[in-house]
């Protein structure tokens, strides 16, 4: 358990980071488009190129797929 002027300072901590939070969003919000953001995302991560089809890529999506018995069980094991 903490004491209350630990906790007073804790949270003295957390409104001063806020101030200091709503401050730089202040400066620094800019309004625009969405389709300004996703060319922006876009230009940062190269685009997506892939030569395949969206048929092929299905398909080696479903080729490469396992199956996983973790944590299955039909019925619980019995103890002698």
């Amino acid at each position: 358990m903490i004491t209350r002027e630990e906790a007073l300072r804790r949270l003295d901590a957390v409104a001063n980071e806020l101030v200091a939070l709503r401050a730089a969003l202040a400066e620094g919000w800019l309004e625009r488009s969405v389709e300004d953001l996703t060319q922006a995302f876009l230009a940062k991560c190269g685009g997506w190129e892939d030569t395949r089809s969206p048929e092929e890529i299905i398909a080696e999506i479903y080729a490469t797929r396992t199956v996983s018995h973790r944590g299955t069980t039909l019925l619980p094991e019995e103890t002698a």
